[in-house]
């Protein structure tokens, strides 16, 4: 007698249950996670950053566009920059001192605007310095609204049954905190700075630490174009993707790129801008999804099962399966020759998503995504959706697999 082989496939109209079943669930996540981003000052800080990385028209489905229309709203909410004296006092408060006695000048008129902070161009020493200030008063709103988290628990492990849900939740909160914390981001931005000095094409400028506290960071001023406005978007975007994913094998990822935060200097190379989101990554899952790219650009089912298996992210007896829905999926941009990277790129693939939305809600039920990799996963979505949000050309799978490769 022949050994069972185990659960079959399942038949059409169970798949069809099961699938219309992880919508229904995913479609329960997000009503509370908007609820609770309404509810909460920093999550509708959080919403207005969304609404600046990501072009609400590309979301997907019935779900997408409800979070759409809440994006387009917390984009339209105005920023109001805190007044000169209000900054002087955040100074004061922060370095114990007059900032005449740390600065030679001090614009009062900010630079740049974000729900989070504002940006001031001072002077030190003779030479400019970016002096970033901390909104008042939203770190400790963060830290009573992270305890709202908790009602994302249930929802969250209902949708996703494979995922440590409270985990997770647990990622989210200490890396948030991270974020709103400007000291703890001049560290990374050293780290950064130090590892790229004297790289031919990326350049990070060095924090003035003994001026950096929780609620101000001042560096090394940088002149440049930023992103949107690159003379060369097709380099631009592929030095990008270079910073990006080759971070990782120096143990770090950034997650939150934007075309605002990436200066493009006049000999061409790109200077990057804002470590608030960043995070240490172990190099080895960071070689194992480098292997599990390689098999996606080989189209090597049982490779790349093996990998996602052995990277916790999927079952290897659904890699065939999200071998083809992906394939189907990116198109031309998961092919090894140069595709278009734009906002009508991202709208025809929102319509292949939207045309298979059952399977790959199905799919990702199905599928784990460990807590450490949240920031990872974060940082690759931001990367090709500000080369979207620009327009780029190039043969995306392959220069994303030389920069996990290769590094810097």
């Amino acid at each position: 007698m022949a050994a069972a082989a185990g659960p079959g496939p399942l038949s059409a109209g169970a798949a069809g249950l099961a699938a219309e079943d992880a919508l229904r669930r995913l479609d329960a996540l997000l009503a509370v996670g908007l609820g609770l981003a309404r509810s909460a000052r920093t999550g509708r800080v959080a919403l207005a950053r969304a609404a600046a990385a990501i072009d609400p028209d590309w979301l997907p489905g019935r779900s997408g566009r409800r979070l759409a229309a809440e994006l387009r709203a917390a984009s339209e909410r105005p920023l109001e920059p805190l007044p000169p004296r209000r900054i002087e006092r955040i100074l004061r408060d922060a370095w114990g001192t007059s900032p005449t006695e740390e600065l030679d000048e001090l614009d009062g008129n900010p630079v740049a605007l974000t729900p989070g902070s504002q940006v001031h161009v001072g002077r030190r020493g003779g030479h400019p310095v970016a002096i970033k200030v901390l909104r008042p008063g939203l770190a400790a709103a963060l830290r009573q609204d992270l305890a709202l988290l908790e009602a994302l628990a249930a929802p969250l492990a209902t949708a996703f049954p494979g995922l440590d849900a409270g985990a997770v939740l647990r990622e989210v909160r200490e890396r948030t905190l991270a974020e709103l914390d400007l000291e703890s981001e001049a560290e990374a931005q050293r780290r950064f700075h130090r590892a790229l000095r004297g790289h031919p094409f990326l350049v990070v400028a060095p924090p003035v630490m003994a001026l950096c506290r929780s609620d101000v960071l001042v560096s090394e001023w940088v002149d440049g174009a930023p992103l949107w406005h690159a003379r060369d978007p097709d380099q631009a975007a592929a030095r990008l993707v270079r910073f990006a994913l080759g971070a990782p094998a120096t143990g770090m990822i950034h997650a939150d790129l934007n075309p605002d935060d990436v200066l493009v200097l006049a000999d061409g190379r790109l200077a990057i801008l804002d470590f608030g989101a960043t995070r240490e990554v172990d190099r080895a899952r960071v070689a194992l999804a480098a292997e599990a790219l390689e098999a996606f650009i080989a189209r090597d089912a049982e490779a790349l099962g093996d990998r996602l298996e052995r990277l916790g992210w999927l079952p290897r007896a659904r890699a065939g399966e999200a071998l083809a829905l992906s394939t189907t999926l990116l198109a031309e941009l998961g092919g090894p020759e140069p595709a278009r990277l734009d906002s009508a790129a991202v709208l025809a693939a929102r319509d292949r998503v939207a045309a298979h939305d059952e399977a790959l809600a199905e799919l990702a039920a199905c599928g784990r995504l460990e807590p450490e990799d949240l920031w990872p996963a974060r940082g690759i979505g931001q990367l090709f959706g500000t080369i979207a949000l620009v327009g780029a050309t190039g043969a995306w799978p392959e220069l994303a697999r030389g920069a996990l490769r290769e590094g810097w």
